[in-house]
């Protein structure tokens, strides 16, 4: 399922991306116009609590419900999706095989791919891409892998709500490519990618269009979610609306506070990360970050992310390169869900290969 992975922008009529987060399920169909992207539909659904946990789906029927509730209200024009999984079923690994004939690659590379896998070979689907090759009969490749039984945990939900899975990809591939179209990248420039979501952190370096380097680390919103939870007696659903700013868009004091300790918590994240890039990748210093993901709208994350790790920091804008009719969606709306379109956007220009 995993097919080319950087290959994609080839026209097509419309395309559509899914995404499937531990706390909503997001979907965006696009249109191809003469070689350029229109946003056709932006759906979400909240999930309920506990219902996708570290990205594995445990409650099925809930998601199949939640995706035909979005569809009712949604009328695509087509039905087949590019969907990405995430979390630890997932294992992204850059490898460099030595071969004789490369009609002997795909075997050599599942061959040397089991040092890497924490799981039985027989539990995962595997796909790679080549990513460059030597004169010395060596290739760099990267590696994608993943447990089958979350594979078809997400294909049986999403082919059971009435939607076809066109391609499965992931996360990271589809912050690349809606990076790679809004940003046009300069020449051997590095960038980090930061995506915070409800249960975990991705981050992602691009360097000459290379993924170059990928981590996730289990911290997001929920967590922040969970602490006011906790500090005010609220039930999930009020502290999450107390969150977003539900209530008026202005918050208590004692919520100000836990976000401030949450912004400072991320940072933190963000500099073990940037030091684990700097000591492990031969590759070039970070030019600036990226920051998307439902949780970067937490005010002010991006100007202490900056101050804290003396990075150049800003807002991931998904929509710099992707127009839409704004008799259906005003700029303020499309400026509130941009944090969060980043992944389904990626993944509808990956189903346009």
């Amino acid at each position: 399922m995993f097919q080319k992975l950087f290959s994609f922008l080839s026209p097509a009529q419309t395309t559509v991306g899914l995404s499937i987060g531990s706390s909503s399920i997001k979907l965006v169909e696009l249109k191809n116009e003469k070689n350029t992207w229109k946003l056709l539909h932006f759906g979400m659904v909240q999930l309920p609590e506990d219902v996708v946990v570290n990205r594995e789906i445990v409650n099925p029927t809930a998601v199949i419900d939640s995706l035909k509730t979005m569809l009712g209200q949604i009328k695509l024009k087509n039905k087949s999706v590019c969907t990405a999984i995430s979390g630890t079923s997932l294992i992204i690994k850059r490898m460099t095989v030595e071969v004789q004939n490369m009609r002997e690659l795909q075997e050599q590379v599942f061959w040397e791919a089991e040092q890497y896998l924490p799981f039985d070979i027989a539990e995962v689907v595997m796909d790679f891409q080549v990513l460059a090759q030597s004169k010395e009969q060596k290739v760099d490749v990267l590696l994608v892998a993943a447990k089958k039984t979350v594979v078809n945990s997400y294909m049986n939900a999403i082919e059971s709500s009435g939607l076809k899975t066109k391609i499965l990809d992931t996360d990271f591939f589809a912050l690349q490519n809606i990076y790679e179209i809004n940003y046009p990248a300069q020449s051997g420039e590095a960038v980090m990618i930061v995506d915070i979501g409800a249960s975990a952190m991705k981050f992602l370096v691009v360097h000459s269009g290379i993924p170059v380097f990928t981590k996730e680390v289990t911290l997001g919103g929920s967590n922040l979610t969970a602490e006011i939870q906790k500090q005010l007696g609220l039930s999930y659903t009020d502290a999450e609306t107390l969150k977003t700013g539900g209530q008026g868009g202005t918050y208590p004091q004692e919520v100000s506070d836990l976000m401030h300790m949450m912004t400072e918590n991320f940072s933190t994240e963000v500099k073990k990360v940037l030091d684990v890039y700097s000591a492990s990748s031969s590759g070039a210093p970070i030019s600036y970050i990226l920051l998307g993901g439902g949780s970067s709208k937490i005010p002010g994350l991006s100007k202490i992310l900056e101050e804290n790790l003396s990075q150049p920091t800003q807002m991931m804008n998904p929509f710099n390169a992707i127009s839409y009719d704004p008799a259906v969606f005003t700029p303020e709306y499309v400026a509130a869900i941009s944090p969060i379109a980043a992944v389904p956007l990626g993944l509808a220009l990956r189903a346009g290969a």
